[in-house]
């Protein structure tokens, strides 16, 4: 019997902002996303009359995201992903979920930097990070793929679709 109360993969978005046109472009046909975490350090606080190792949490470390897309070169957003990856310049990013098919837009926050402006009818996850890895993947009887590796920076920030 089917679930009701799960999201599909099917219909998921993955967006950024340009820094440059200051425009979000959505990264095309992405094929797998995963990755998005951040693990939480621990600090040791065992003491030499213990038994045991005692630890309270420390800092999180934010992971490497990957994402996979079929890869055209007549495609300019593929050719813009890799301009910034070989740029390095840390993006923002935002994951659109298959529970609405709504598109965000990018406003410029009181420090002039831009920022995403997200319909409320649509979950999302948002991250910062930079692309730090862009393969290219050729097949046998396969279309080219490209997996691209993002360094997250910071925590990400799940934002639920409205109730309303």
């Amino acid at each position: 019997m089917a679930k009701s109360n799960v999201v599909k993969a099917q219909g998921t978005d993955l967006f950024f902002i340009d820094p440059d046109s200051h425009q979000v472009k959505n990264a095309g046909c992405i094929t797998a996303l995963s990755g998005i975490d951040t693990s939480i350090d621990q600090i040791e606080t065992t003491c030499l009359n213990e038994t045991a190792r005692s630890y309270v949490a420390g800092l999180a470390t934010p992971g490497t995201a990957t994402f996979s897309i079929n890869t055209n070169p007549q495609d300019p957003v593929h050719i813009r992903l890799l301009e910034l990856k070989n740029a390095g310049i840390s993006l923002d990013w935002a994951v659109g979920w298959s529970d609405g098919t709504s598109i965000p837009t990018a406003v410029a926050n009181s420090d002039g930097d831009y920022e995403f402006d997200l319909p409320e009818d649509r979950s999302w996850l948002l991250f910062e990070g930079y692309m730090n890895s862009f393969s290219f993947d050729f097949a046998q009887n396969a279309v080219v793929t490209s997996s691209i590796g993002i360094q997250v920076s910071g925590e990400p920030v799940l934002i639920p679709k409205s109730s309303s």
